[in-house]
């Protein structure tokens, strides 16, 4: 065993610390990190939602689509092409080893994994050595987060991007050219996948940091912007220049899309915030009551400040509202609640710590629970309850996935009997409660779920009764489903479009006479159910 020899100040040697506690530490928390990333991030179809635009994009893409993926519902571009891209990268190379969506899926696990290094070196920058890997496990134990990062969409990359500029200015005063390079970089992959919104929470912030703080106008902070403007100006002009070039009517709408200031959404983010960030939010507004006095003069308080401050401007001032926006704000709330955490109150981490053991250890009794109800029918009630929400009876049971869930339930086991319990652990144990829920959730429920979310087989076994695929026209058939019958199909539909010149039209018929107008030659040739929907699917075709 290797020892590390510590002296102090009169030059004694103190006491030998052995390092295998923290090796062990750090281990520990790169397996929980793998299992947070990789639980849930492959195994089933695209859920409607984000997933479906974005494997309809990446499918385009693959299709020869490079400059502006569009997907089948979309008529104008919604984001840049940059995680499209990268997906379809992965995608064409896995393949041959699992399906596309699901190739596609794994992309995130690289875009989370810069984020996640992102989070620890700004933490281990402002606060010192030690509290990267807490910022790190406040994180990912946002309740709002983990079923994000496992969902085709291009906000993931967009959070890599504001995670990295956000480190690059944390390292402005130390290392300058570095700095630059991140914020840079930053700058590019924040707009390459996520357009002018979050290029314009950076900006901001940089912009606000010397206005508002004498420590942040310096020269060599002057010098960090101007490189990285430097380094940023390819990202930032080269594709917007070939989209321009080669589709300017595309390019145009893009641009006349932006709409800012025009509503102020201030009271959902917050609102959403309230759950979507816990526990970072409670343990970061308790770090700036603790600091209320120190706070406006130290760095490691005014950057994620100015930070959130300016992410919540940008975020309420547009047009859209959406759940997925609020993952920005997790960056500065978990730099601050890691900083904080030791002055938590025994009292208040020891409640916060109780508060996480009763309510996973509650969740993961309940994801057996259902799953031996499905195998052994016992108990009945929720056997009948189990089958309603899959809607399906069948079983599924699988060794190697019982051994895994088996293992999982230990490792939270294990975590609650530890005797010792500090400020740090009560975190720790909540980010390891709900990244065991959700991958003993994946591992025991997700064929169930998936079933009843999986529109792949509605859509293939239609596509047995269609002989030509130049044209579907479609009523009452949503964007998702549009995305999904591109996807599976290769089929563009189109929106209550002209049936004159097109011999099949799908509907989705919400009651008895909820059809459109058809004339006699329309003959049905297809009528399906998805699982828990009690509305049908129908398939005309125009003799």
């Amino acid at each position: 065993m290797r020892f590390q020899l510590e002296h102090d100040w009169q030059d004694n040697m103190a006491t030998p610390r052995s390092r295998l506690g923290e090796r062990a530490k750090i281990h520990s928390f790169v397996v929980l990190c793998l299992i947070w990333v990789f639980a849930g991030l492959f195994g089933h179809a695209p859920w409607k939602g984000y997933e479906t635009q974005s494997i309809s994009a990446i499918h385009a893409v693959l299709n020869g689509h490079l400059l502006a993926p569009l997907a089948a519902s979309e008529d104008t571009l919604t984001n840049p092409p940059l995680y499209y891209w990268t997906g379809a990268i992965l995608g064409k190379l896995l393949t041959p080893l699992m399906s596309l969506h699901d190739a596609s899926r794994l992309i995130n696990a690289l875009w989370m994994g810069l984020t996640i290094l992102m989070v620890g070196m700004v933490n281990r920058e402002l606060w010192g050595i030690g509290f990267g890997r807490q910022a790190a496990l406040i994180f990912i134990g946002s309740v709002g987060l983990i079923l994000n990062v496992h969902t085709l969409m291009p906000g993931i990359a967009t959070l890599t991007g504001l995670a990295m500029g956000f480190y690059g200015l944390a390292l402005s005063k130390r290392r300058p050219f570095r700095s630059a390079i991140l914020l840079g970089v930053g700058l590019g992959l924040s707009f390459l996948s996520g357009g002018v919104i979050p290029v314009l929470s950076l900006v901001l912030s940089t912009l606000l940091l010397p206005a508002f703080f004498e420590i942040w106008r310096t020269r060599r902070y002057g010098l960090v912007l101007s490189l990285s403007l430097f380094v940023s100006l390819p990202f930032l002009m080269v594709w917007p220049v070939l989209l321009w070039w080669f589709q300017h009517d595309l390019f145009l709408t893009w641009v006349n899309s932006f709409h800012l200031f025009q509503t102020q959404n201030y009271i959902f983010y917050i609102k959403n915030l309230s759950w979507f960030a816990w526990p970072a939010l409670p343990l970061a507004a308790w770090g700036l009551w603790k600091f209320k006095h120190k706070m406006w003069s130290q760095a490691k308080f005014q950057l994620p400040i100015i930070f959130f401050i300016s992410t919540l401007i940008i975020t309420a001032s547009y047009a859209k509202t959406n759940q997925a926006l609020l993952m920005p704000f997790l960056i500065p709330l978990s730099t601050i609640a890691a900083g904080s955490i030791e002055t938590l109150r025994r009292g208040a981490a020891s409640a916060l710590n109780w508060f996480g053991i009763i309510l996973f250890s509650t969740i993961l009794f309940l994801i057996w629970l259902g799953w031996s109800a499905m195998l052994t029918g016992f108990p009945q009630k929720t056997y009948e309850r189990m089958q309603f929400l899959a809607q399906t009876n069948e079983s599924h049971f699988n060794i190697f996935i019982l051994i895994i869930a088996i293992l999982l339930t230990v490792i939270w086991i294990f975590s609650m009997i530890k005797t010792r319990i500090t400020n740090r652990s009560c975190t720790t144990n909540w980010s390891i409660g709900l990244t065991v829920s959700w991958a003993l959730l994946m591992a025991l429920w997700l064929p169930w779920i998936n079933h009843k979310k999986d529109f792949s087989p509605l859509f293939l076994s239609m596509e047995k009764v269609i002989q030509d695929k130049t044209c579907l026209t479609t009523h009452n058939i949503n964007d998702a489903q549009i995305d999904l019958i591109d996807y599976y199909l290769n089929i563009k539909a189109t929106r209550e479009g002209d049936r004159s010149n097109c011999h099949y039209l799908l509907i989705y018929q919400l009651h008895k006479k909820d059809l459109p107008p058809m004339s006699e030659n329309w003959k049905l040739v297809w009528n399906e159910k998805q699982p828990g929907d009690k509305n049908n699917y129908k398939l005309f075709y125009k003799e």
